[in-house]
């Protein structure tokens, strides 16, 4: 692997832990704790060694210390010991549902600049004829999934507050209050990370795009920008937007870790050759990270075509 390949693939590691965190965005009966404890620490730590990600971030001065801002702000809102979000107790990992617009705030902005840093690296490799090829294919995998769990939880989200907002509205015999108010702010903030999702991504192929016209008809929907289909009501449309993304992601998921554990594999083994000079997780110095063991069929995402949801 190319030194221009290795750096792409710590950052598409880091772009996959910052990703997994929208976990904590669907409701699940229990959360794995070490793999917490693993997110938690691997949110960090690459701006605590002198890895790619924090040596690119050091050389842009302008958008490098943003950035850094952004991710030591999702650190300490989201995993920082202080967290109301995700809390460590005696019976697991605690999740509050009601802050989900927290993690969005973090996630959805670090992920598109690392993805951002990524397409420069990769076009500079291919000016200086190096072969990206596994890489590149990586990334654009980690994007379809990326996309599709961004999809899946905000659609989500956007889902159960337009029925809070109808029902506040219902509750005041139609008139606006300060609650409806306070919820419709929240729906707008979805409506505008989904926005974005279409936005700044790069996937054109059919099946990723048809997946994506249903979810801003869903908004149309919702909005009143477009009628609902004959015979259907909101609960018809609802169900089949999120049996389609659930279905998208149960077929993108495979496909990324088909790609990634080898990848990943491959570059924890040139580190473990070099003395350990590029890591996943940035561990320089250090012991190197531990190859991944591909998951069969059972481990991965299973999708609950009722609920939109991974099964718990």
């Amino acid at each position: 692997m190319n030194q221009i390949s290795e750096v792409v693939a710590t950052l598409i590691h880091y772009k996959v832990v910052v990703r997994d965190t929208m976990e904590y965005c669907l409701q699940k009966d229990t959360y794995d704790v070490n793999l917490f404890k693993e997110k938690k620490r691997s949110v960090l730590v690459e701006l605590e060694q002198p890895t790619p990600l924090k040596n690119i971030i050091d050389h842009s001065p302008e958008s490098g210390p943003k950035l850094e801002k952004t991710i030591r702000d999702f650190y300490d809102e989201v995993y920082g010991d202080n967290s109301t979000i995700l809390k460590l107790a005696d019976d697991g990992l605690r999740v509050d549902h009601a802050q989900h617009l927290a993690i969005y705030k973090g996630v959805l902005p670090i992920h598109e600049n690392v993805e951002a840093m990524i397409i420069g690296i990769l076009n500079d490799g291919k000016k200086q004829n190096l072969d990206v090829t596994t890489v590149e294919q990586c990334d654009k995998a980690e994007e379809k999934l990326y996309r599709g769990v961004a999809y899946m939880t905000l659609v989500n989200d956007l889902v159960k507050l337009f029925g809070d907002y109808n029902q506040a509205r219902q509750e005041a015999k139609g008139e606006e209050t300060a609650a409806s108010r306070f919820i419709g702010n929240d729906i707008q903030t979805i409506i505008g990370n989904i926005a974005g999702i279409r936005q700044n991504s790069r996937i054109t192929d059919n099946v990723y795009m048809a997946m994506q016209d249903s979810v801003f008809m869903l908004v149309d929907y919702m909005t009143g920008h477009r009628d609902l289909p004959a015979g259907k009501n909101f609960g018809d449309v609802i169900k089949a937007t999120q049996s389609e993304i659930a279905e998208y992601v149960k077929v993108v998921e495979p496909e990324f870790r088909a790609i990634y554990v080898p990848m990943v594999n491959e570059l924890v083994a040139d580190a473990q050759k070099n003395g350990n000079k590029i890591v996943p997780d940035g561990q320089k110095g250090q012991a190197a990270a531990q190859p991944i063991e591909p998951q069969d069929g059972t481990d991965a995402v299973e999708i609950d075509p009722k609920t939109g949801l991974p099964k718990a």
